[in-house]
Formats: C-alpha cells, sequence, structure tokens
C-alpha cells in the first residue's frame, strides 16, 4: 500500500559516527552511551538506553496521534459553525 503525502524518517544512533544521519533525518533520537555524547547532543530527541526507545515510539506516539486527530477533529467543527453562522446570516439577511 502506498501512503498518502510525503514520508517522514527516524534515525536512530548512538555515537559519532550515526551523527550526519541524525541530523539528515526528519526526527532523529540520539541515545547517550559508551561511545559519548555526540549523537545525544545532534539529536532532536535524547534517551538515556535502548530499552526507552519502545515507550517513545509507543507511548508516545500513539498520544501524539490522539492528540493530533483531536485538533483535526476541532478545526472540521470549528469550520463547520463559522459556515452555519455566515450560511443563516445570509439567510435571514437577503
Amino acid at each position: 500500500t502506498r501512503v498518502a503525502g510525503s514520508p517522514s524518517t527516524l534515525a536512530i544512533g548512538d555515537g559519532a559516527n550515526d551523527v550526519h544521519m541524525i541530523n539528515e533525518a526528519h526526527v532523529g533520537v540520539g541515545i547517550r552511551g559508551l561511545e559519548g555524547l555526540q549523537a545525544a547532543n545532534a539529536s532532536d530527541y535524547a534517551i538515556g538506553r535502548f530499552h526507552f526507545l519502545e515507550r517513545l515510539m509507543l507511548v508516545h506516539g500513539r498520544r501524539n496521534l490522539r492528540r493530533m486527530a483531536l485538533v483535526v477533529n476541532y478545526s472540521f467543527y470549528k469550520n463547520f459553525c463559522v459556515v452555519m453562522c455566515l450560511f443563516f446570516f445570509n439567510f435571514v439577511t437577503a
């Protein structure tokens, strides 16, 4: 199946050799580890261990999806109310 819109990339790295990859991706996750903090400093999100990656993607990703869906639904409802007000105003005044 094809996904509508432009694809976004997630880069996960834990060392200095991953810094360029993290900078080129749309979302970068750096992991602090034995190889230093270069990846964590260059990333959008920094975590302490690979273990925290599951929670970052599954829990926070789901919450973000729900928040975005709520904003989209609110926008449709708001626009519907504005259009109905204009419709009734035109109906009454014309």
